[in-house]
């Protein structure tokens, strides 16, 4: 299936109080309508549900997919100051419950895996299992790094010139083969959380997630690629208790454009085997 034909497959919007605001929610209903059962995928800061656009439509036609924006991202309401991971993760779970979700599966990619194994451990009825598209776990010399050198200034000033260096990443440099639209609503959507996008880094590079990942103790399916995560990504899935643990070494940039269909073959292979086995 192409990403054009994919485009065609769109989501409802839904939006869900929770305790830090309204969140807006991206849904795929799936090929049955009335399950309660759904993969959450929480995208990586700063953008928003709709980076997995092309991939929640492959991924719908086997289960519901629901993509939530992140709070103080996409549509979803701001945030006044940075808030925990864990916080984050009970926004996600307080909207899920709104929406009558009882039953889902998180999936994240980036700092969105850590918000899913928050989640896992928030409501462990209710995640039964869960997937880490790459983790990023950081040692405490590389988180407090990260966290010196993020900039809070001014987003956009008078002169256009001001979103070159976004623009570059997002649109100039995107993978070959992601289509230009797909790389503009990326672009568009990572401008939406204007001067308050670094926030999302604060909670993450505040974190301390190999305190935490022992303690998941649900199965979890975990995917790495090539690129800046793989050795942090394989050392977190050794502090997983119960991780299945697999390397797509073909796949870097734009995964979820460029291989859709392969990562939504994972997932629903994982979705359906055996907890026992």
């Amino acid at each position: 299936m192409t990403t054009a034909s994919l485009q065609l497959a769109a989501p409802r919007r839904a939006y869900a109080d929770t305790r830090l605001g309204q969140m807006n929610l991206h849904v795929w209903p799936g090929p049955a309508e009335g399950s309660a059962l759904a993969v959450v995928c929480l995208h990586p800061i700063p953008y928003s549900g709709r980076y997995f656009d092309a991939f929640a439509a492959e991924l719908s036609q086997h289960c519901s997919v629901v993509a939530p924006d992140l709070m103080g991202y996409g549509s979803s309401a701001e945030l006044a100051e940075p808030v925990s991971i864990e916080d984050h993760a009970a926004a996600v779970a307080d909207a899920l419950q709104d929406q009558g979700f009882a039953r889902y599966t998180p999936l994240g990619f980036h700092t969105g895996s850590a918000v899913a194994g928050e989640l896992a451990l928030a409501r462990p009825k209710r995640v039964e299992r869960l997937i880490f598209i790459t983790y990023p776990l950081l040692n405490d010399e590389e988180r407090a790094k990260q966290l010196q050198g993020l900039g809070r200034g001014s987003l956009a000033g008078e002169d256009i010139q001001c979103l070159g260096r976004r623009w570059r990443f997002t649109v100039n440099s995107r993978a070959a083969g992601v289509p230009l639209e797909r790389a503009l609503i990326n672009f568009t959507e990572e401008l939406r959380a204007g001067d308050n996008a670094w926030m999302g880094f604060h909670s993450m590079f505040s974190y301390t997630p190999e305190a935490r990942l022992p303690k998941v103790n649900q199965p979890v399916l975990v995917l790495n690629v090539e690129g800046s995560l793989k050795d942090a990504t394989r050392l977190a899935a050794e502090l997983l208790p119960a991780a299945s643990y697999n390397e797509f070494t073909s796949m870097s940039r734009g995964i979820f454009e460029l291989h859709a269909a392969k990562l939504a073959g994972a997932v629903s292979q994982f979705l359906e085997a055996d907890l026992d086995d």
